[in-house]
């Protein structure tokens, strides 16, 4: 099953299970969000909507 996982670099408490989960689930793909804390989303919107506009091109 296609996997993104997305974190931000500010968002210490989870930058280390993100990454387990990433190496843990095959083919997963993880994207690390500079500038963003736990909502990246809200703190690097533009780079979030790429990050996952990419992802969802590549199942196509």
């Amino acid at each position: 099953m296609p996997t993104l996982i997305i974190v931000g670099d500010q968002d210490t408490p989870f930058l280390a299970p993100c990454e387990y989960m990433a190496k843990k689930i095959p083919g997963a793909r993880l994207e690390v969000i500079a500038g963003a804390g736990h909502s990246s989303n809200l703190d690097q919107p533009e780079a979030f909507n790429r990050v996952l506009a990419d992802f969802l091109d590549s199942l196509s």
